[in-house]
């Protein structure tokens, strides 16, 4: 498969192109589980309008939609329910659901209940970053790569290096957020973003975080404002608050797709990529509804083109980048040059190396 990269709608614009009709009708089981509701908690755009309303309409379960924003927030709010948790499905980032499975918050995947998985992309469906402890623990739905927004009457070409966001010419127009830009600081400073050398050495790992914390508040000067929602960063492109952004390739296709002159790289000390998906809460409630939903979501390309178009990002369904228009393929993709230079988040050395980054960032906010 090839890398096509595509947190959500431009000043209530993007995003509300048609999502175009599901051609062909996925099948859904009749609903065998008592009950008739499903609670799911997601971000915009993974669950369409329409998919939801067919999918109700075929089994007569009410979907509840808790939209998501912050992986940080979903996870503290889950450890809050101590274990009587009102989610039966969830949506975690890859290099973040590690956090969900060590907490014991998820339940893995019965594939015996899952007829549709041959539906997802082989190179993902057996990618070692779904899994945990030899376990796989969510079903993947669209891929993410994090690089860098730039404003084309700014920058016509292509900015080459991440040395942009700490550049004086560009002080107070740039953005990012802190957790997810500090992998790639730590790259351009010629650490190891990854963690994955420092793992038997964790004084090491401690010194590249401080050093990149250091950094970073040097330089906060540069930073027009951390943002949080991906929503944020389009509305500082369009008002020009910012020109530069450490941006998702989700909110940065959906910018381009619009029309804005904006274009999105990965430069050459690289970015990095990994997926969304659902997961199932340990203990859920309307477990069978669950998987009937999860079933029914990969069942077709059409779906699939679908949430390409509401959320800007990439599927992990098979045969979705035939039914994109030219255009869409346009924003969505990276040259083979870029996609080369994407790390996949190691969800084995994540936990190691984020809870000393989410210390730092905290710092970085307070200095």
């Amino acid at each position: 498969m090839t890398f096509q990269t595509t947190r959500r709608t431009l000043l209530g614009g993007i995003g509300a192109t048609a999502l175009g009709t599901l051609a062909a009708p996925y099948l859904i089981r009749p609903a065998f589980a008592q009950s008739k509701e499903l609670n799911v908690w997601s971000y915009s755009g993974f669950v369409t309008d329409e998919f939801k309303g067919k999918f109700e309409k075929d089994t007569g379960i009410t979907v509840n939609i808790r939209p998501v924003s912050d992986q940080g927030e979903q996870f503290n709010l889950m450890v809050a329910e101590n274990g009587n948790h009102s989610a039966d499905i969830v949506c975690c980032a890859g290099h973040r659901f590690y956090q969900f499975v060590d907490k014991e918050l998820l339940a893995p995947i019965d594939f015996n209940k899952m007829t549709n998985w041959n539906k997802i992309d082989d190179s993902i469906a057996n990618a070692k970053w779904v899994s945990r402890r030899d376990q796989v623990w969510g079903v993947p739905i669209v891929l993410v790569s994090t690089g860098l927004l730039y404003n084309k009457e700014v920058s016509p070409a292509a900015p080459e290096s991440w040395s942009v966001m700490f550049d004086p010419a560009n002080a107070g127009k740039t953005t990012y957020q802190i957790q997810d830009f500090y992998q790639i600081v730590m790259n351009y400073l010629g650490y190891d973003g990854s963690a994955a050398s420092y793992v038997d050495d964790p004084q090491k790992a401690q010194d590249a975080v401080n050093a990149t914390r250091d950094f970073l508040i040097q330089h906060k000067d540069k930073v027009r404002r951390y943002y949080d929602a991906a929503t944020e960063i389009q509305q500082m492109f369009v008002s020009g608050d910012a020109d530069f952004a450490q941006a998702g390739s989700g909110p940065a296709s959906q910018i381009i797709q619009e029309g804005f002159a904006a274009g999105y790289t990965i430069p050459k000390e690289g970015g990095l990529a990994y997926a969304y998906g659902f997961n199932i809460a340990k203990g859920a409630k309307n477990l069978d509804n669950a998987y009937l939903f999860l079933d029914a979501l990969i069942a077709s390309p059409e779906n699939g083109a679908a949430i390409v178009r509401s959320t800007g990002y990439s599927s992990t369904i098979k045969g979705t980048d035939a039914l994109l228009n030219d255009a869409e393929r346009e924003a969505l993709g990276l040259t083979p040059e870029e996609t080369g230079r994407l790390s996949w988040v190691d969800v084995e050395t994540a936990p190691f190396i984020f809870d000393l980054i989410d210390k730092a960032a905290e710092e970085i906010r307070a200095a």
